[in-house]
């Protein structure tokens, strides 16, 4: 029997029990739905991070310093000064050097206490930059005020604990980091889950001034796209060895892309580790094809003896029974992949970021199901081959 026999004829065995196939796919539609959906989410996820990474770690180190005695204060050994960075910037291949804030992913932030009178409360500080998007509820942004002054957009919860209403908020002086800014707008409440929530934010200038007087803990190294980072990276670190030759210690390079990295891994293994978990669904789902495609073998002994006594090869009714269990996962898996797209979609109007199914999702998810139907058809379809002819026609 040809292939587009065989596939005929398990199609119209299928159709002729409609509600027997629906039920049965079911279970391979919840399960194939489900891992779609969990891996279009973690896909965005990572998106949205490397997304939000990416302007801020290209062609960018961070160099911090490590003292040989691990209790050592770094304000008394002053591993940088503003010199080195007038230095640094010296060296072949150098485009800028800053003092950095603490950094986790390319994603610069500091907490600091910020005080209003005798209120006082702990905010994440981040500096602003045109590519930031602010959703401002009250006051203004950045851009109606000169880059060098001393101005401060709060998040709703500081602006609360500080003020009462963030309203009362706008105009009034708070104290930051030793200086006094002015609070030019508050803003939204954000999901506890969006990337960059509950954090306030001041001028890039206004965060040089802070560091400059304050002791530099680390530095940000930025070299042109051409540059070797490790060989940038050997060069700093002699000009600060020369520079610091009394200070025990070394100088530690940290790329902040290597942390991204960390970040992408992390997100991988609790999406395959959540996906993992969901396909169990398809396990019990692949039960239930076997169930049903043994029922079937049940049912049909009659037939299957009738065109075994009349020449029909058993691994001709082999491949029809498999390729009726094939179908109907197939089927089952791409409705469920259409679905668990749905559902993603659903999901991306509760998140802040865009669930994104990826073509290896896709043909994963198809490739599954597929396999599924193999697996759990392959015993039954065997059984069936296997059938003595004369007791199959007189069962």
């Amino acid at each position: 029997m040809s292939l587009s026999s065989l596939i005929k004829t398990s199609l119209t065995n299928l159709n002729s029990h409609k509600l027997r196939t629906i039920l049965t796919m079911l279970g391979i539609i919840i399960g194939i739905s489900s891992v779609v959906t969990i891996l279009s989410i973690g896909h965005g996820l990572k998106l949205e991070v490397l997304k939000t990474t990416e302007g801020t770690t290209a062609n960018k180190i961070n160099i911090y310093f490590t003292p040989d005695n691990t209790f050592a204060d770094l304000d008394l050994l002053e591993p940088f000064n503003n010199s080195d960075i007038n230095n640094i910037k010296k060296l072949d291949g150098v485009q800028n050097v800053e003092p950095s804030n603490e950094s986790f992913g390319g994603l610069s932030f500091a907490m600091e206490s910020i005080s209003y009178f005798d209120k006082n409360t702990m905010s994440i500080l981040d500096t602003f930059d045109k590519d930031k998007q602010l959703s401002i509820e009250n006051g203004v942004n950045f851009s109606e005020y000169e880059p060098n002054k001393n101005v401060i957009v709060l998040d709703k919860r500081t602006a609360t604990e500080l003020f009462g209403n963030p309203k009362e908020a706008i105009g009034r002086g708070v104290q930051l980091g030793g200086g006094n800014f002015e609070v030019i707008g508050t803003l939204v409440e954000q999901d506890a889950f969006s990337i960059g929530s509950g954090y306030s934010y001041i001028s890039k200038e206004a965060q040089v001034t802070m560091m400059k007087e304050q002791s530099i803990q680390s530095l940000d190294v930025f070299f042109l796209p051409d540059a070797d980072k490790e060989i940038i990276f050997e060069d700093v670190k002699r000009e600060l060895n020369n520079s610091h030759p009394e200070t025990q210690g070394e100088y530690v390079l940290q790329d902040p892309a290597d942390i991204t990295k960390a970040f992408e891994k992390i997100i991988n293994g609790l999406t395959s580790f959540i996906a993992a978990v969901t396909a169990i669904s398809l396990f019990v789902g692949g039960i239930g094809v076997m169930n049903i495609m043994y029922v079937t073998v049940t049912e049909r002994k009659r037939e299957i003896g009738i065109r075994r006594a009349i020449g029909a090869r058993q691994r001709t009714i082999l491949f029809q029974f498999l390729f009726e269990a094939i179908i109907v996962t197939g089927i089952a898996g791409l409705i469920g992949i259409l679905c668990g797209y749905g559902f993603a979609k659903i999901a991306g109007t509760l998140l802040p970021f865009t669930p994104v199914l990826s073509v290896g999702s896709f043909a994963g998810a198809t490739l599954t199901s597929i396999t599924v139907g193999i697996i759990f058809g392959i015993v039954p379809a065997m059984k069936a081959a296997k059938l003595d002819p004369i007791e199959a026609i007189y069962h």
